[in-house]
């Protein structure tokens, strides 16, 4: 089994993009978990494509990973890998089955299953491999609390290399030992957990802005010094020059001649070549700390959604409410008002998704105006959005590019994207529909996939939301702030909460 995973001076980009997403990049991944963290675009996902040797590096090398598994986002898994994991009766696969408390008995039950099942499903499968190292890309999204601590027991089992890509703050500061941070033109890699390498990040960042300010301090000050040398060699210049003397002012030819061969006059002119040379060095060095510097950041969107004049948008009285395979038990009518701010809650498979898409078709079949986020966009889902984008005038891109870099992505290396991300996939959804006005704005997991300052970015415009909002999240942070009545279903029942607001 490898002890360590090395990469030496690896550069990468992609053809479609005009700087590279990696240049000259060394990192080392020893056994035990090493988080990988940065905002969405930052390069984390294509970095785990390179170690698990889906894709090449233009320079460089990674060395250590000939054993590599990985776990991507998505839930995709062919029907051969599921039916031999199934019906694998070894003493390895039963005990990640029992860990990860996988229950499933056929490969058909597979597409009924929640997200969040499925995942479990995959690490379990991931697991059972006994690879060298395993890589995870946000493991974590779409669970329940208690799937997700299922979750976590399970990784902390892992004995090879771990490398973890996640925005879950509390399981980077449980799970890993070191953490790689991705920065636009800048990366570190250090000690410790989240929590400690972030403290570490931003003291260097503020080392970096200091270093910076000193060095445009400097050449500031040089340039004044050059603006005033030039001036003395100009003035140098003319007193040795016989240009405009007459033929016969030998008194005047005399003097310029003892200037030259004396070269006070010219030492002008050597100072002012010095100051040039320390000038571009000081210039240089300035550019150098600029790259480094920290992104500024400019977060924050605005919907335009308005209040609906309707009385109600939505009113069911039945005692029991019929959706696809589930039906659930209603102690009270269910309600949705022009201005209601509702969550819906409740474990992995309880149907909170389903739910969720019944109310579309129900604002559908009613002509009220509505804007629907997935919980996932499929890759095919999202070629078609990045299409779509790429389809626009300019002005119209302009605008939606504003928003995706106000949701905390890089316009211009969005816009020279051959794919996206799940997380750019969002973020890309919902610029491009934040001049609608809906009456009501579904989300189903909205904070899966986004970077934290995106998440609070979203968060914040919500908050001031006009239109009704109903939302499926297992943040708890998220649904406190937002929500002012939740919907939990547990045990096919449906019991709702009002959220007091202290």
């Amino acid at each position: 089994m490898s002890d360590h995973i090395i990469i030496q001076n690896l550069t990468y980009q992609y053809e479609s993009q005009s700087e590279p997403l990696f240049q000259n990049i060394n990192l080392h991944f020893s056994k035990g978990w090493t988080g990988i963290v940065g905002k969405n675009g930052s390069g984390k996902s294509t970095l785990a494509k390179i170690i698990a040797k889906e894709i090449l590096p233009d320079k460089g090398s990674v060395l250590g990973n000939e054993f590599v598994c990985s776990i991507s986002q998505g839930t995709e898994v062919s029907e051969k890998e599921l039916t031999d994991f199934l019906y694998d009766d070894t003493k390895e696969s039963g005990f990640w089955k029992n860990l990860l408390a996988i229950t499933i008995q056929s490969v058909e039950d597979y597409e009924y299953l929640s997200f969040g099942e499925k995942r479990r499903i995959l690490l379990a499968m991931a697991l059972s491999k006994n690879s060298h190292v395993l890589i995870l890309d946000e493991p974590t999204n779409h669970l329940d609390s208690k799937t997700e601590q299922i979750i976590r027991n399970a990784i902390l089992f892992y004995k090879g290399i771990g490398i973890l890509i996640s925005h879950d703050r509390s399981l980077l500061d449980e799970i890993v030992t070191s953490c790689v941070f991705l920065e636009k033109k800048f990366f570190s890699q250090r000690p410790g957990n989240y929590s400690e390498g972030k403290k570490e990040m931003q003291r260097e960042a503020e080392e970096r802005i200091h270093n910076w300010e000193i060095a445009k301090t400097e050449r500031k000050k040089l340039d004044a010094e050059l603006k005033r040398r030039r001036e003395e060699a100009s003035l140098s210049h003319k007193h040795r020059s016989k240009k405009g003397l007459d033929l016969h002012d030998h008194d005047g030819r005399q003097k310029k001649n003892l200037a030259r061969v004396t070269g006070k006059d010219g030492q002008a002119g050597r100072l002012k070549n010095q100051i040039e040379r320390r000038t571009e060095h000081s210039l240089l060095r300035e550019k150098e700390f600029w790259e480094t510097l920290p992104e500024k950041e400019n977060l924050g969107i605005v919907w335009k959604a308005s209040c609906s004049k309707r009385n109600t948008l939505y009113w069911f009285d039945d005692k029991k409410l019929h959706l696809d395979h589930l039906s659930f038990t209603l102690s009270n009518p269910l309600e949705i008002l022009p201005e209601a701010k509702i969550a819906i809650t409740g474990a992995n498979g309880s149907g909170k998704s389903t739910l969720l898409r019944h109310l579309v078709q129900t604002f559908q079949e009613k002509g009220i105006s509505y804007l629907y986020l997935p919980q996932e966009f499929s890759k095919k889902e999202l070629a078609v959005l990045l299409l779509e984008f790429q389809n626009f005038a300019d002005e119209k891109k302009a605008k939606v590019l504003s928003g995706i870099h106000r949701l905390g992505s890089d316009p211009k290396r969005f816009s020279e994207s051959e794919s996206l991300s799940p997380g750019e996939g969002k973020k890309l959804f919902l610029a491009l529909h934040l001049e609608e006005s809906p009456e009501v704005i579904l989300l189903d997991e909205p904070t899966n996939h986004l970077d934290l300052k995106s998440l609070e970015a979203l968060e914040s415009s919500l908050t001031t939301l006009s239109s009704a909002l109903v939302v499926v999240s297992h943040d708890r942070r998220f649904v406190e702030t937002l929500a002012k009545e939740e919907w939990c279903l547990e045990n096919l029942s449906l019991v709702q909460k009002h959220l007091d607001r202290i």
